[in-house]
């Protein structure tokens, strides 16, 4: 009999744990949005840029100043290139009709959440970006990437690739982009704030929102001068700016 009360106990502490649904990146995507016919795609990248000629050439046509040789000589390159992209197959006047509607698509894709995980207790890997609260060297909140690197060396991902989290833990980062695995309530509110990176002040624009209640650090194989002091940084960007006014 005590050894049932025991079990029963014990399932009730680890049932917190075992409530948190274990997900992806790729998860977060509403599927049934992000699923539309995109020409551009089967394209390579050397078609893509020939495609990006394409229009830069026509828009040069387009204008009324053009001299004479230099409108025959875009003219004949503009030929050629649309002729080289139409025995691949190419529709390339087709194709340019499809920019506009295309492009309002992938928008709607990038800023749809997966609604079945609105208020779900989730647990996602990921790398933290801390940003320091107001008038404090203390973070209770960032937004959490699926790459080292996002919005700094690397391109921002979609805003349903991003979470802006908040804490409800002591847990503090020690480093930008420090691999950790979150684990807390998930919601589905889209935000936008602009925050000091490595590379400058950057627009962050987040579907997601999360409280987190547990953060798990991840033992990742990085050299050491991959990762630097949080605080450390963003002091020595307080630094930088006062200089001038002191001089």
């Amino acid at each position: 009999m005590r050894l049932c009360l025991c079990l029963v106990f014990l399932i009730g502490m680890l049932q917190p744990v075992w409530a948190a649904t274990q997900v992806d990146w790729q998860d977060l995507i509403d599927r049934k949005v992000a699923e539309f016919e995109d020409p551009f795609t089967s394209l390579s990248v050397s078609e893509l840029r020939s495609l990006g000629t394409v229009i830069r050439l026509r828009e040069n046509l387009a204008k009324p100043d053009l001299a004479t040789e230099d409108r025959i000589q875009i003219e004949d390159r503009l030929k050629r290139l649309e002729a080289k992209l139409a025995v691949s197959g190419i529709d390339v006047d087709w194709l340019l009709s499809q920019r506009k509607t295309i492009g309002r698509k992938r928008a709607k894709a990038a800023m749809a959440g997966n609604s079945n995980l609105d208020g779900k207790e989730i647990a996602i890997p990921g790398y933290v970006i801390p940003v320091l609260d107001a008038d404090s060297e203390m973070s209770t909140s960032g937004y959490l990437v699926p790459e080292r690197g996002m919005c700094s060396h690397m391109p921002a991902p979609d805003p349903n690739q991003m979470i802006r989290y908040t804490l409800a833990t002591e847990w503090q980062a020690d480093s930008v982009y420090e691999p950790v695995r979150l684990t807390g309530t998930l919601s589905i509110r889209p935000t936008k704030q602009e925050i000091t990176l490595l590379d400058g002040q950057i627009e962050m624009i987040a579907v997601f929102d999360m409280t987190v209640t547990r953060v798990t650090p991840l033992a990742e194989q990085e050299p050491v001068s991959t990762t630097r002091s949080f605080l450390d940084f963003l002091k020595s960007k307080s630094q930088q700016q006062e200089a001038p006014a002191n001089q």
